[in-house]
């Protein structure tokens, strides 16, 4: 969804004039000032004092309205109409604040929305301190609620509550002291940028400050600290967001992208979907905060008809939890569909589930010593997110720190949901929905969530087990023996022999860190891969970061690393002799005269049969150089107590043996998959575009490169998958499922002759032999296709009503 022009100068306006007023709010005199300005009447209403559980305040209704009123009694029972709702509307200010009159603008759009709302004039700090205010406005509710109890039992309309930004903390810490009471709560709640949590831990009060148009982010803890004056800040009747949400009534949260309270209301969504609240979360690109009091603004005409549609018809939930759409994984891929989905669908109803306890995904769960990427992060990292650190091929732990931290600067890192697995997935036709069996840490028995579409994020490979054959004798074997996958966290390696079993990516990385303190390393490989050099600092990239924008500079970075991987991986394809010579004499060029550079770095394979090998600023090599590694070209026979002995006779002394020995592919992260109780089986289906499969419906799978940097096709997979939602919301479809006819032959899906590839080419689905089940390793090919192509290109069924039968 894209800003209107109007929003978009509103938060320029609000920025210039307002935002340098409020950038010190010690002086509370001079923020209620500020607050208080008054804004343009609206028509059509009429305003009139009033008194409920002794606070004085105003009610705002249509003339309409206040036509159909039967002024049987005195009181405010005998004003509302049986065809019109109840509203409490609770003004916002920083309890500092504001008053009914500085908040018309929301609530005539509300009263002209069919409602009668009441606006309490609550009392104010730091005259009045908490609790006060919270006790104005039970003691409102209360007084609605038993008017509403007089009328006939057919007549009642809804009994409702709303707030913005302070207001809507206290319509939040109502409905949590009205449940502690046991006493009945509001038919449903829409929030407007509320301030839940006065501790002030959400992440966006420091990291969208400069964002903000209106407030310095911790400049707000004056006004808590005025509120409060002394009391405990984390006390849920204070901090709403800290209290028991399970039960409370259906919320509805409008926030904008940009404010300094963002956190707070996405970390609420989280939380109260968890309890099993009805939540309905929508976040507005450049909208100030409150933006609602502007009436000129299309967004706060879309947000106020929105509020007033939930408040009239949202009701408990009594089933699992219904999601537009639900994200499968929380690391590189997670994270960066669920910023595409909050940026070009942001109506969309989203669930991030993340089985770990951390996201990452690949860059936490490997912590082995030295874990780095092989590719460039002007390519691995997002489109939408400049890389600005200097080192272009970085390590696990900047990587994490850049997922974490897109995460954040995004409001996705408080919808995550960790410890959440997803164990099963059964598509219902009749109903165009996935039901979802997931296992929460914890928690001995399974719940279940209900999704329209499945994107699955979660990549390729087992979390649960890497692959590791057995090796003759290894219970005689002395030392220690560990898998890269699970590296024990403190081990050291200091002044000890260490064999790394293994020649691929993990083991030249392993290799030269290890060797930087242990004794000796040696590299023993079966067979050797193709290892290439290149610097960690890209001195092109760093130029352009001295000239242009950070934004333009890594725009052109990441073109120039795409076409240069896309030159030299086609160079490579077609003229594999003089790649393979050019491969093998840049390792010659890196080691001393007489290294059998044949034997140990000359596969018998041809470039890109299997992927090559990174060798950051030569490290390996320059490990080798010092004597420090050693590199063994032969095959394990057994393990003995010193080590290991090889099938040549020579043994290899170790005190610790490292398996660098490979991964274990899986599809879709072993979830079990089917289609009305009936299982799937992915390896009879065929690939559509690299992310869907043939005869399953509303699911998309990111699968990245073999050949480039996973985050290409991460990147057009979110957005193809945006594409399609869109489309689908365009014509009224339900559902849209690949269909391969019997003119598509089957071919395997990877061409590579990687071990971990080759044991599980016979799970995976298969490719086809033309467009679009082919599975281009071409990443301007995909941009074409997943970009600019037709979504509804004849192979695409798109269903009102869905079949359960698979193609095969």
């Amino acid at each position: 969804m894209k800003a209107s022009w109007q929003a978009r100068l509103a938060a320029l306006i609000v920025r210039r004039r307002v935002k340098p007023m409020l950038a010190d709010m010690k002086d509370i005199a001079r923020v209620r000032q500020v607050f208080g300005q008054p804004l343009p009447p609206t028509r059509g209403v009429r305003y009139g004092d009033d008194t409920l559980g002794g606070v004085p305040g105003e009610w705002v209704e249509t003339d309409a309205a206040q036509a159909a009123a039967t002024p049987a009694t005195a009181g405010a029972a005998s004003h509302t109409p049986p065809s019109v709702h109840t509203l409490l509307y609770l003004h916002g200010g920083g309890f500092v604040g504001c008053t009914p009159s500085t908040h018309r603008p929301i609530t005539a759009a509300l009263a002209k929305q069919g409602f009668r709302v009441f606006v309490p004039d609550y009392r104010l700090a730091p005259e009045y301190p908490f609790p006060a205010a919270p006790h104005d406005v039970l003691a409102v509710f209360r007084a609605l609620r038993a008017a509403q109890q007089q009328r006939p039992a057919h007549e009642r309309g809804r009994l409702v509550v709303a707030g913005d930004s302070a207001g809507g903390n206290l319509a939040l810490s109502l409905m949590l002291s009205l449940k502690d009471a046991g006493e009945a709560m509001p038919d449903a709640a829409a929030l407007f940028s509320p301030a839940t949590d006065l501790v002030g831990d959400s992440p966006s009060i420091r990291l969208n400050t400069p964002h903000d148009a209106m407030f310095h982010g911790p400049e707000l803890e004056h006004l808590a600290n005025a509120y409060l004056q002394g009391a405990d800040a984390a006390q849920p009747l204070a901090s709403p967001l800290r209290g028991d949400l399970a039960g409370l009534p259906p919320l509805l949260l409008h926030v904008g992208q940009d404010e300094v309270l963002r956190d707070d209301s996405l970390r609420l969504a989280t939380k109260a979907r968890e309890a099993g609240v009805t939540v309905e979360l929508q976040v507005f690109p450049v909208v100030p905060h409150v933006w609602q009091l502007l009436a000129h603004v299309p967004e706060a005409k879309q947000s106020l008809v929105a509020a007033a549609r939930f408040l009239r018809e949202a009701v408990p939930r009594t089933g699992p939890e219904e999601l537009d759409v639900l994200i499968v994984g929380a690391g590189l891929s997670g994270i960066g569909a669920a910023v595409h989905l909050q940026q070009q669908a942001p109506q969309r109803r989203f669930g991030l589930l993340e089985a770990r306890q951390a996201s990452g995904g690949t860059w936490d769960l490997f912590r082995y010593p030295g874990v780095r990427s092989d590719s460039d992060m002007y390519t691995l990292g997002y489109r939408f997110k400049p890389w600005r650190d200097a080192r272009a091929i970085a390590d696990g732990s900047a990587i994490r720190s850049y997922v974490d931290d897109t995460a954040a600067e995004h409001g996705v890192a408080p919808l995550v949901r960790y410890g959440h697995r997803v164990v099963a997935a059964d598509w219902c036709a009749s109903e165009a929905r996935w039901t979802l069996t997931v296992q929460r840490e914890g928690h001995s028995e399974p719940t279940l969530l209900r999704a329209r579409f499945l994107l699955f994020c979660g990549g390729y490979y087992s979390y649960a087990q890497g692959h590791r054959p057995p090796f003759p004798d290894e219970g005689q074997f002395g030392g220690r023996i560990v898998h890269p996958q699970f590296w024990p966290e403190g081990l050291d390696v200091s002044g000890q022999r260490v064999v790394v079993i293994g020649s691929g990516a993990t083991a030249v990385t392993l290799v030269p860190e290890l060797a930087k303190t242990a004794a000796h390393v040696t590299m023993l490989q079966r067979s050797p891969s193709y290892v290439f050099a290149r610097p960690t600092v890209d001195t092109i990239a760093e130029a352009l970061k001295r000239w242009l924008p950070a934004r333009w500079a890594y725009r052109l970075v990441r073109l120039k690393n795409v076409a240069i991987q896309m030159y030299f991986y086609r160079i490579a394809r077609k003229y594999p002799s003089q790649a393979r010579a050019r491969l093998v004499g840049m390792v010659r060029a890196q080691l001393p005269a007489g290294y059998d550079v044949e034997r140990h770095f000359a596969p018998h394979y041809n470039p890109w049969d299997q992927r090559v090998c990174l060798v950051p600023d030569g490290d390996l090599f320059a490990s080798l150089r010092a004597g420090r590694a050693s590199v063994v070209t032969d095959t394990v026979e057994r393990f003995t107590e010193r080590g290991i002995q090889l099938a040549s006779g020579q043994e290899l002394g170790a005190d610790i043996i490292v398996t660098a020995t490979g991964l274990e592919l899986n599809v879709l992260g072993g979830i079990r998959l089917s289609l009305g109780g009936l299982p799937v089986d992915l390896s009879k289906a065929y690939i559509y575009k690299g992310l869907m499969y043939s005869g399953v419906p509303n699911l998309v799978s990111t699968f990245g490169y073999t050949n480039a940097s996973w985050t290409l096709k991460a990147d057009l997979t979110a957005q193809y998958t945006c594409r399609l939602l869109r489309h689908m919301d365009r014509a009224g479809w339900r559902a849209c499922t690949p269909r391969a006819d019997g003119s598509v032959s089957p071919e395997p899906m990877l061409d590579f002759t990687s071990g971990y590839v080759q044991r599980a080419v016979g799970n995976l689905p298969k490719q086809g032999n033309r467009r679009p089940w082919r599975l281009n390793q071409n990443y301007l090919r995909d941009l074409v296709t997943l970009r600019f192509s037709r979504v509804d290109d004849g192979a695409l069924v798109f269903e009102r009503r869905s079949s359960v039968n698979q193609d095969a």
